[in-house]
């Protein structure tokens, strides 16, 4: 049993290992330079308009916070504030 356990940890690290080596070698670029360009590899889908003002909601319950960012143009039906009176804060 044993031999089993020190087996299966030594495949293991073995398999990360390779798993690590071709992750790196998946940044090299054959064409261009020795390294691919340092950049940020996600493509943005779409960004928010600049002119937008938004608020952060947060809504708390037992062991749990929930932050929501919602556009200043949008109230809650039992708001007492206006969006002028939640930006000026």
């Amino acid at each position: 049993m044993n031999f089993w356990i020190h087996s299966t940890i030594a495949a293991t690290s073995l398999a990360a290992t390779v798993a690590v080596a071709f992750a790196g070698a998946a940044v090299y670029d054959a064409g261009g330079p020795t390294v691919a360009t340092k950049s940020d590899r996600l493509e943005i889908a779409t960004t928010a308009p600049a002119d937008i003002n938004y608020v952060t909601v947060e809504s708390r319950g037992d062991q749990v916070s929930v932050l929501e960012r919602v556009p200043v143009t949008m109230t809650a039906s039992n708001a007492t504030e206006t969006p002028a009176d939640l930006i000026a804060q």
